[in-house]
């Protein structure tokens, strides 16, 4: 990277996803948030057709490599959990959405239509990318809209839709309420 930019910080690349997801015209972009889709996502964002975009952020190649052994591991983490859901986004989402239009209370959470990696280039390597995944890689940038601190993301590999099922409500509640938290808590801070 280059010296003058700012070293890349999961905060400093949360700010590059929210230009990107900006440009697109996404209605609501929340960087940590948690009850989405289960464990908390370095950032979620939902579309106006109410399709959800999971961003994962990892700036080093260490920190993808211990993600990686976990997703393609045999020990039954919670970072396993969530790429068996990812790789079966589909049905995950229709069976979710089915006992939701039943009115069930116990209905589980719809997946993201869309899974990215952001990281710095080089981090992922083709052969270890999921096939549920797209790749967007931080570049330094100087001039033009979804940048920055002199950074935008490309678009690597483009992420594969993995369904067409819209966001619960719950889904988009539980995302007003880490907003609403979030504000309140900086809201107290500042006074």
């Amino acid at each position: 990277m280059d010296a003058d930019l700012p070293p890349l910080t999961e905060a400093l690349v949360q700010d590059v996803i929210y230009a990107w997801c900006s440009s697109a015209k996404h209605e609501i972009t929340v960087p940590n948030c948690g009850a989405v889709w289960g464990p908390e996502a370095d950032v979620v964002s939902v579309t106006r057709a109410r399709l959800g975009h999971e961003f994962e952020i990892k700036v080093s190649r260490s920190d993808w490599l211990s993600e990686l052994r976990q997703i393609r591991g045999d020990r039954r983490c919670a970072k396993w959990y969530r790429a068996h859901t990812l790789t079966n986004a589909k049905e995950e989402a229709k069976k979710t959405a089915g006992l939701a239009a039943k009115g069930s209370n116990c209905c589980g959470l719809v997946p993201p239509s869309y899974f990215w990696l952001v990281t710095a280039p080089g981090i992922v390597r083709d052969d270890e990318l999921p096939a549920y995944a797209g790749l967007m890689e931080v570049v330094p940038y100087r001039h033009g809209i979804h940048q920055a601190h002199g950074y935008r993301v490309t678009e690597t590999r483009p992420a594969p839709r993995l369904h067409r099922v819209k966001l619960l409500d719950n889904q988009l509640m539980a995302m007003a309420r880490g907003v609403t938290l979030r504000y309140w808590q900086q809201r107290r801070k500042a006074a």
